[in-house]
């Protein structure tokens, strides 16, 4: 059984290597890709899969740049019960150990690209998480679909295609695992989400 997942865990590095040279753009590469409306419930949802907390916070538009997470499982046997650390791949140089220094990172690269003011751009962040409670995952947090540009802000008036075809851009591959996310109080018949998950998989393997 270790055997199997040591290979797993070494399929899932070869997937990233080939994400990181473009390979995407002539084969299919697996990940998951969480989408959803704003204020859903994805990033909490991606926090509770990692384990930690380090998602920027706040009402609103809050996750402003596809936010492309891979984690990596560290062995008990060669690291401690709660080693973690996650590295940017802007940032390749440093290993961040303090989350709340990776929550103020990612607002940071996301304020340089998308702007102050409540911006959204399809330009990702990438992060790398090694945890020894993490599972092998590579995994996507997209810009919740946005129907009205805030007032005052960045965003333009055609804020919601934008924001649809940025998550379509994402869930169109077939070998992507869709996690569609929805808020406890919404009816699941006008979800955005399972909308456009339906749109491209029309019989609900993904």
């Amino acid at each position: 059984m270790s055997s199997l997942y040591e290979n797993l865990r070494q399929l899932i590095t070869v997937i990233d290597e080939l994400r990181d040279v473009g390979l995407q753009k002539y084969i299919s590469l697996p990940r998951i890709v969480a989408i959803g409306t704003q204020s859903s419930g994805k990033s909490s949802l991606i926090e509770s899969i990692v384990g930690r907390d380090f998602l920027p916070r706040g009402g609103g538009v809050v996750t402003r740049r596809p936010l492309e997470l891979r984690l990596v499982h560290l062995s008990t046997q060669e690291y401690k019960a709660n080693d973690a650390w996650a590295v940017f791949e802007k940032v390749s140089d440093k290993k961040y150990t303090d989350f709340e220094q990776v929550r103020a990172e990612i607002e940071r690269q996301t304020d340089v690209v998308a702007g102050a003011n409540k911006g959204i751009v399809n330009d990702p962040i990438v992060l790398t998480v090694y945890a020894t409670d993490a599972p092998d995952l590579s995994l996507v947090d997209l810009p919740g679909i946005t129907r009205v540009p805030v007032k005052g802000s960045d965003q333009t008036e055609d804020i919601e295609k934008l924001t649809r075809d940025m998550t379509l851009h994402y869930i169109q591959d077939p070998r992507t695992i869709i996690l569609a996310v929805l808020p406890a109080n919404q009816d699941m018949s006008v979800s955005d989400a399972l909308q456009l998950a339906r749109q491209v998989d029309p019989k609900g393997i993904r």
